[in-house]
């Protein structure tokens, strides 16, 4: 197991074909849940669901997750670095939508999305 440098996740095994098809087509997922959740169910409750730093942080999310999605469609050597933030924001988008209510499927999403990604992220490239 090795560290790289500018993160804090131990490495392990070069991530498998497979396991980055899976993150990729998690992060493209959670990037099409929370962008039409926030344009069509949030714009349509109001509220809460439009509120400025709740909105942000589901662009947020969904701009993240097509960036990550992205880096690992590239072979990116930063992918690790890009999983490693995309991780953090849908678990915190994920938790912003259960505190706001009638939003499970994105706040689903987003963890499925945060646990392949925190798993990308402690992978290194080969």
């Amino acid at each position: 197991m090795q560290i790289q440098s500018g993160s804090t996740q131990p490495r392990t095994a070069a991530p498998s074909y497979q396991s980055m098809q899976s993150c990729i087509e998690n992060c493209n997922r959670c990037a099409d849940v929370c962008l039409q959740t926030a344009m069509n169910q949030c714009l349509e409750m109001g509220g809460r669901h439009v509120e400025p730093d709740h909105f942000r942080l589901m662009m947020n999310c969904a701009e993240i997750c097509r960036l990550s999605a992205d880096f690992m469609l590239s072979s990116s050597r930063f992918h690790n670095r890009t999983c490693e933030v995309c991780a953090e924001i849908c678990e915190a988008c994920a938790m912003d939508c259960d505190s706001i209510g009638d939003m499970e499927e994105c706040a689903s999403t987003c963890r499925e999305c945060a646990e392949s990604c925190r798993q990308m992220a402690s992978m290194s490239m080969q």
